[in-house]
């Protein structure tokens, strides 16, 4: 019985040491890494860029009604497309590329000129 509760006790002390290790290694790593990003993007002009195109982003992927007219401009695209129109006009080109692609036998004979006589 003994041995069960100094199990225990050494896996309660290990956990609480590795959350309170983990806790100020987090801190202080974090702390580092901002400092290090700061310094990064003041100096690049491409994380400058990667910036402003993230804050772009952020404000068009915030507008509710933006992203509301862009979900249903997608889904009435992937509804014409699956449309059987939209499967008939493709097989049809799909059918003439492989026609023209093909032999000459079977494509329209078109008349040769004459040749000039000098």
């Amino acid at each position: 019985m003994d041995e069960l509760w100094l199990t225990l006790l050494s896996s309660l002390l290990g956990g609480v040491s590795l959350a309170v290790g983990m806790i100020i290694g987090t801190r202080l790593t974090g702390d580092v890494f901002e400092k290090k990003l700061k310094k990064m993007t003041d100096e690049s002009p491409t994380a400058q860029m990667l910036i402003k195109f993230l804050k772009q982003a952020d404000k068009l992927f915030g507008d509710d009604q933006l992203v509301e007219q862009v979900t249903k401009f997608f889904k009435e695209a992937s509804d014409l497309v699956s449309s059987p129109e939209a499967k008939n006009f493709f097989a049809n080109v799909t059918k003439l590329m492989q026609d023209l692609s093909g032999e000459e036998k079977d494509s329209i004979q078109l008349p040769k000129k004459p040749e000039v006589e000098s």
